[in-house]
């Protein structure tokens, strides 16, 4: 059926969240005579589906068939579509502004029509790196082109049959681009393989295969539902389970009463023998996550027992003169953290606010140049504030881990392989955020002759991502750990240290004053007005990039982190003619937006803060520009936009490796599921000046005493054990001979 589009019903034209890859409702005007059963002429079409084409340049040839809605009458269902693209200057310029190929506008469209003429289809289909020579297309302008192109084109039908699904158009085309003309079949006969796609899980394969009839009991849904129990569960922080309750969760997750926990063990056999699921002792692990842990654990033993390059001398006299020129006095153990730091080829030094910490890096950096002018250093910190922080502290350059050692996310958010640190000393802070894989990735980059020293808060919460290496490294007992309790209230300068220190012993008797204060609470919205007024009154003082606003969830009450951030944007940066904005979904940005970057990119990270300094469309194209600091400016379409949430408030999970001048804390008895010591402790250690705490003291004292009960499933203490131990029978049996 030959025909144009007239007007879109739903979803409204008018709205901003407009999903074009969503369910539709459209009228279009047939382009030939059609009657309907009773010979009266048809002069309009009512069509519904997904991803309809809403191009009124353009004319389309539709698939599909005709049903009856009980309500709303005759409509035609339309199961896909082509654009009737005639071969002229004006067919090919009317697709190529139709909106439909993202990054190409009227000019470009001129251009390019200029260099292929009416190849120009052709071009696209089988050669489109040639329009890299077309004046004003980049490699990453080149990128979006194709992807649009695929999605309006080659991948049309696999987005449409799989929009219903929650399957974006992005997701599509990535897995047209991996299947190429077999994406079809394979969605249809072996829809599980759509979890080889970043973003496509297990749920979305599932409800896939189960519409199209596959059986619940099939090896292949069961397999893929083992590998997504692992999968979900190192989304909670977890490396591997045991080995019953791992097949427990798999039950539960595939929900099938005929599958017996022996059938899903016998399933779990076969994977272990295919290679995809690995035992170590009494616990599971996906074979590539087991693999990274193992190598982690081989790395930190052989640092362990590697020779430095160099061997600092002398250093009770050089900490004498060190304190001289800071002017403080240690104390007996932090002089001993700087001199395990100096002696060791790797340590840790951990401790509390207030501890002394920062004084230890600076003595350490110091000492370390004194004796080796020449020798190259490299300081790092998981997060870009935390590395500014610690260059203002020690005087000395400081990057991020990912910058320092040239890693770079892809669309999967995942990293390729590390650079070789050159380097004779690495001191690395905030280490309790290092998760198993970018921990590999730093010791897998340390040279055997350098020194490493690992600076962090053990009692702090875990890394976002798998694993707990920090408190693992700690635990084994293979690696020199210099722990540093007393709080130093010079140094602290408030109660923050020394209530961090209460709180770590499950003391509920805190000092209050001006400097740290409980607003009590215990309606929702009576907080969320409070923490509002606090806010405003807060960053009048302090500024807005130095007061941070962290509660324990993102959703559901209105002190949750999406509640909070639309009700504070509307305070300190409102709508204006002068503020351009865009939106995708249901965010909505403006330039002057405080955001937070919410997936690994390239060289911005997970929990990045940054400013939208520029919103610009051109060309149909909207760009998004935001100033990240550290000169790390990054660009985003409006598709990109799923990486960015509003920064004025967080989930304290988000704010670790970040330091404001003063933080607003809600603690609510709803928020009871998430409140625990660790969650607490590193909520008011995010401060240096003033922790205003808003909510009921009842979940305050809730936080403190309840403990993280729920240990992560890691091995790596044991690794790192089983490992120490071999070494020295191997050096016994040596000896012996």
């Amino acid at each position: 059926m030959l025909c144009q589009f007239e007007r879109l019903i739903y979803p409204r034209p008018s709205s901003e969240l407009q999903d074009s890859s969503g369910y539709m409702i459209a009228i279009y005007r047939p382009c030939e005579k059609m009657k309907d059963t009773a010979g009266n002429a048809i002069t309009q079409i009512k069509a519904i589906g997904y991803c309809l084409p809403t191009t009124e340049k353009m004319k389309y040839q539709m698939r599909g068939h005709w049903t009856k809605n009980p309500k709303h009458g005759i409509q035609y269902e339309v199961e896909g579509y082509e654009e009737v693209i005639l071969p002229t200057k004006e067919g090919i310029l009317a697709y190529l502004t139709s909106g439909q190929i993202k990054g190409v506008g009227p000019k470009t469209a001129e251009r390019i029509y200029e260099a292929f003429g009416e190849n120009t289809l052709q071009v696209l289909d089988q050669e489109p790196q040639k329009l890299l020579a077309v004046h004003g297309i980049s490699k990453g302008k080149l990128q979006k082109i194709c992807d649009s192109y695929l999605a309006s084109r080659g991948a049309r039908d696999i987005v449409t049959l799989l929009a219903p699904h929650g399957i974006t158009p992005n997701r599509a085309v990535q897995l047209y681009r991996k299947y190429g003309s077999e994406t079809m079949e394979i969605v249809k006969k072996h829809p599980y393989r759509l979890c080889e796609i970043a973003g496509i899980g297990f749920r979305s394969a599932d409800k896939i295969a189960l519409s199209m009839g596959f059986n619940k009991l099939s090896p292949e849904r069961v397999d893929e539902g083992l590998l997504y129990t692992l999968q979900d569960a190192e989304g909670k922080g977890h490396l591997c389970m045991g080995k019953r309750p791992f097949i427990d969760a798999a039950c539960k997750i595939l929900d099938t009463p005929e599958l017996t926990t022996d059938m899903a063990a016998a399933r779990a056999a076969k994977l272990v023998q295919a290679g995809k699921l690995t035992c170590y002792k009494a616990w599971v692990y996906r074979t590539q996550t087991a693999e990274t842990e193992v190598q982690l654990a081989y790395w930190i033993d052989r640092m362990q027992n590697s020779v430095s390059k160099n061997s600092c001398h002398n250093l009770e006299s050089e900490l004498d003169t060190e304190e001289r020129k800071l002017g403080i006095r240690m104390d007996p153990e932090q002089r001993q953290a700087v001199k395990t730091a100096l002696q060791s080829s790797i340590s840790v030094i951990t401790g509390g606010p207030g501890t002394g910490k920062t004084s230890i890096q600076k003595a350490i950096l110091d000492i370390y140049r004194h004796q080796y002018p020449d020798a190259q250093i490299v300081c790092c910190a998981p997060t870009g504030r935390a590395a500014r922080r610690m260059e203002q502290s020690t005087g000395f350059p400081a990057s991020t881990v990912h910058k320092a050692l040239g890693l770079s996310a892809g669309e999967d958010g995942q990293y390729g392989v590390p650079d070789f640190l050159e380097a004779d000393l690495i001191l690395v802070d905030e280490v309790s955020m290092l998760d198993v894989y970018l921990a590999e990735s730093l010791m897998r980059s340390v040279p055997m002759t350098s020194q490493l020293v690992l600076i962090g808060d053990s009692d702090q919460l875990p890394s976002v991502g798998p694993g707990a290496v920090l408190s693992e490294i700690i635990k084994s007992g293979v690696v020199p750990v210099v722990r540093l309790d007393r709080v130093h209230r010079q140094n602290s300068g408030s109660r923050i240290a020394a209530n961090a220190r209460l709180i770590r012993h499950g003391n509920l008797y805190l000092e209050y004053g001006d400097d740290f204060h409980f607003y009590e609470s215990s309606d929702l919205n009576t907080s969320a007005d409070l923490i509002e007024s606090l806010y405003l009154e807060q960053i009048k003082q302090y500024g807005v990039d130095h007061v941070a606003l962290l509660t324990p969830y993102r959703q559901k009450t209105e002190t949750g982190v999406t509640a909070l951030n639309e009700r504070i944007r509307e305070k300190v940066n409102p709508p204006s003619p002068a503020k351009t904005e865009a939106s995708f979904g249901k965010r909505l940005f403006r330039v002057g937006d405080k955001v937070m970057q919410t997936k690994n990119h390239e060289d911005i990270n997970n929990g990045d803060i940054g400013t939208i300094t520029q919103i610009v469309s051109l060309e149909g194209e909207t760009t998004v520009t935001v100033d990240f600091g550290d000169n790390r400016i990054a660009e985003y379409d409006v598709s990109d936009l799923h990486m960015l949430d509003l920064g004025y408030a967080s989930t304290i999970h988000k704010s670790q490796g970040s330091e404001y001048q003063s933080v607003i804390i809600n603690l609510q008895c709803a928020h009871a599921i998430m409140l625990m010591r660790p969650l607490i402790y590193t909520a008011i250690t995010r401060a240096k000046q003033r922790v205003l705490l808003v909510g009921e003291r009842r979940a305050l004292c809730i936080a403190i005493q309840k403990l993280d009960t729920e240990k992560r499933g890691t091995q790596l203490s044991e690794r790192l054990k089983e490992l120490s131990q071999k070494r020295k029978e191997s050096t016994h049996g040596d000896n012996i001979e």
